[in-house]
């Protein structure tokens, strides 16, 4: 079972004056075969002239607190959709 909860938004004006959304959600999956241990990833959407682009990564942690932590650097730098996966590859080896 997968479950989301919303923990950040940025509205970002672009230099040709339209806003673009960005929403940044945490994800949990509890495995099938362990039904005690969660897995925490991220999902990134982001808005813009009426076009919805999502993407999103699962099963990055089983700890909640260092997912929230890379969520919000996500938010903090305006990390896109098209950018998440290499950013959050820097995060993860960073944290190793």
């Amino acid at each position: 079972m997968k479950q989301s909860q919303l923990l950040f938004s940025n509205e970002v004006v672009l230099e040709d004056e339209r806003v673009m959304k960005l929403d940044y959600s945490l994800t949990e999956k509890v495995s099938e075969t362990d039904q005690d241990s969660p897995y925490y990833g991220v999902r990134i959407t982001k808005s813009l002239d009426d076009v919805v682009e999502s993407d999103e990564v699962t099963g990055i942690s089983t700890s909640k607190d260092t997912m929230v932590s890379f969520i919000k650097t996500l938010f903090q730098f305006e990390v896109t959709p098209i950018t998440m996966v290499e950013v959050l590859d820097d995060l993860i080896t960073q944290e190793i």
